[in-house]
């Protein structure tokens, strides 16, 4: 932790919007501070289960996602550098995360477990109104476009629940074939047996799968080149 400490103070000093926040931290919270830097595409924060920190978001860009029951992605927010994330439910007193945050590229934290950060608007109360202030201010853009979502196409989900649940196996035994009859991945993913029999032969077409006895195979380098496409594809916007 010491060697963060010097870090945070080196970070500190050399950014006035981190350094408004901590002005008159404690040595003992900024002891307990940790530094994080992040990869491109890595989740963070996952919707329905605990988050024990608090990040604050100092270089980098964050996507804000939620993903219904049948696996498909709905993406409401991006989130640039600087900002907070996991305040809703720190500040509602609520464990469980109602978002998933992944990083869009590498993105760099100050990350804070939720109990120190307590302690530490606890006893800063310049802190506490900085930071209620700045979520305020985070939050006010998403309210004010609430009628625009964003929502990947269906081959994009299609590859991803495919990358998800296939991956591994394609790794450890270079094939996979996927337990789903095309109907069956058509509940899954909720879309209409036209619309996953015209998926389905466009991976083909794509070369990210082959079609064995009514089923889908993939190979180690199908998917890497599906993780590719995911890596490159963007959501489209919807009103």
């Amino acid at each position: 932790m010491s060697d963060d400490k010097e870090q945070l103070e080196r970070l500190l000093a050399g950014d006035p919007w981190l350094q408004q926040f901590f002005a008159h931290a404690s040595d003992l919270i900024l002891r307990q501070i940790e530094l994080a830097e992040i990869e491109a595409e890595k989740r963070i924060i996952s919707k329905g289960e605990p988050n024990p920190y608090i990040y604050i978001l100092y270089s980098g860009s964050l996507r804000i996602i939620n993903e219904f029951g049948n696996g498909r992605i709905f993406s409401f927010a991006t989130k640039e550098a600087p900002g907070f994330s996991g305040l809703l439910e720190f500040l509602s007193g609520q464990d469980i995360a109602t978002s998933s945050v992944e990083t869009k590229i590498p993105s760099r934290f100050i990350r804070i477990r939720k109990r120190i950060f307590a302690q530490w608007m606890d006893e800063d109360i310049h802190a506490f109104r900085l930071v209620v202030k700045t979520f305020a201010r985070q939050l006010y853009p998403s309210l004010f476009s609430m009628g625009e979502a964003y929502v990947y196409p269906k081959y994009h989900s299609l590859v991803g629940y495919l990358v998800r649940t296939c991956e591994q196996m394609a790794l450890s035994h270079c094939m996979a074939r996927v337990q789903e009859t095309r109907e069956e991945l058509s509940e899954v993913l909720g879309f209409s047996h036209r619309t996953m029999y015209r998926l389905c032969s466009r991976l083909v077409e794509d070369g990210y799968a082959r079609i064995v006895k009514k089923k889908l195979c993939i190979d180690k380098a199908q998917i890497q080149l599906m993780k590719t496409y995911l890596e490159n594809e963007s959501y489209e916007r919807i009103t």
